[in-house]
């Protein structure tokens, strides 16, 4: 069929064709399996993979997950959130951390996370600073609850997550 020319050499002349259980082309008609990897193929899925990784990952460090259904309030104003304890408030329940507190023990929680911190930064003065995360139609009674509590146990910086306009 194909006696000479470049499709002989590229053809029946590969790897794969000289290993041919079949027809084997080389001399020594041993079965030798020698594949080459495609680094081209290799090189644009890693490349796929890296982008990926670099437009999912978030450089301004997300601190704040909001549950299923919450709605931040705007504002027209706001800095990047710093990492600090976070108090969020979420279908009635309060969380410190991720942990679920009851109203009336707040604040002996918060105390309590401002002596970690003097345990874990000794010599360093405490910030005093909490983030507040609630709902946009969250009652004034909860928050102010929860602003009280905060100002009692000495978190004297209160800031709250909201969505900039």
């Amino acid at each position: 069929m194909v006696n000479s020319g470049i499709l002989r050499t590229s053809a029946f002349g590969s790897v794969i064709g000289e290993s041919s259980v079949l027809a084997p082309q080389s001399e020594s008609h041993k079965r030798v399996v020698n594949a080459e990897l495609l680094l081209t193929a290799l090189i644009d899925a890693f490349s796929i993979l890296v982008i990926f990784l670099l437009m999912s990952f978030s450089s301004t460090g997300e601190i704040i997950f909001m549950g299923k259904g919450m709605e931040l309030p705007k504002a027209a104003q706001g800095d990047l959130l710093d990492r600090n304890p976070v108090v969020k408030v979420e279908e009635g329940k309060i969380f410190l951390e991720d942990k679920e507190v009851k109203a009336e023990d707040l604040t002996a929680a918060l105390l309590e996370v401002r002596k970690k911190y003097g345990e874990t930064h000794p010599n360093e003065e405490f910030p005093g600073v909490i983030t507040v995360q609630g709902d946009r139609r969250l009652k004034y009674e909860t928050l102010n609850g929860i602003v009280l509590a905060s100002s009692q146990a000495g978190f004297s910086d209160i800031k709250f997550a909201v969505i900039m306009k």
